[in-house]
């Protein structure tokens, strides 16, 4: 490693490891040159905390008093602007790795940062359900949904059968599992009946290729996983327009080389 390098890391080190130092960056970023009373009421930072961090701010180049006020120097710019993104792309990452670390390594044929403003819904102690309600409900009203499905219940192929009574289109491709699921399950096999003979509903099998959830529902992409007993653990939620063409693409390929199901079995 080089000794710039070395540098730029101990920087960047310095500047992350206090939540008051980047505080203090991005309040001069943001307004300029700023007296150290008002560095105090914007930050929250106590006045002996505060001015330690400006004297190690100052030594590494980053910051500069003039006229009794703080600013940026060049160098601080340069270091606010990219800590700005860093946190904003780890944030993502964070926010994001309930779905992104159970997927497969080349499950995602798009640039990951299209998913920087995705929602993700995860499952948690308090709401073991919540990213099954969130697929339940986001069914209601839908006029086109593409579903590849490693699994079902109940709950889903109802809301199912009420978005195809009010008009809506459904192409669905399952797994070999979930055919023989809607086949022999009686919880599940009346309520597949009602709406597999639907003309605007199309069901087939595929072998293989369905390792999560992935829907198009209109404008918006689903994407869900599962831990190792099956059951759902996140879902995440985007409307950026790449990643619904990647959806739709991944989808037409599964449908494909799937074949009608066949419920008689």
């Amino acid at each position: 490693m080089s000794d710039r390098n070395g540098l730029a890391i101990e920087t960047l080190e310095y500047v992350s490891r206090s939540q008051n130092r980047v505080r203090i960056l991005e309040t001069l970023s943001a307004e300029g040159a700023v007296s150290r009373e008002s560095l105090m009421a914007e930050t929250g930072v106590v006045r002996t905390t505060l001015q330690r961090n400006l004297i190690g701010l100052a030594e590494r180049g980053l910051i500069r008093e003039r006229d009794r006020r703080y600013e940026l120097t060049s160098a601080g710019s340069l270091v606010a602007a990219g800590l700005s993104t860093a946190l904003e792309r780890v944030g993502a990452a964070v926010r994001l790795r309930p779905v992104l670390e159970r997927l497969p390594a080349d499950a995602l044929g798009f640039d990951p940062n299209r998913l920087a403003d995705a929602t993700v819904v995860e499952s948690t102690p308090a709401n073991p359900y919540g990213p099954v309600e969130r697929h339940v409900a986001s069914l209601s009203g839908v006029e086109h949904a593409r579903l590849a499905l490693p699994a079902t219940g109940a709950n889903q192929l109802e809301q199912s059968r009420r978005a195809i009574d009010s008009g809506a289109v459904f192409e669905v491709v399952v797994t070999e599992a979930v055919a023989e699921t809607v086949r022999t399950d009686p919880l599940v096999s009346d309520s597949f009946a009602a709406i597999a003979d639907a003309d605007s509903m199309t069901v087939s099998v595929a072998e293989d290729g369905i390792s999560f959830y992935l829907g198009v529902l209109d404008e918006t992409v689903q994407i869900a996983v599962y831990d190792e007993n099956g059951v759902p653990t996140a879902l995440l939620e985007s409307t950026d327009k790449r990643v619904r063409e990647w959806a739709i693409d991944r989808f037409d390929a599964l449908e494909r080389r799937s074949e009608p199901i066949d419920i008689a079995e």
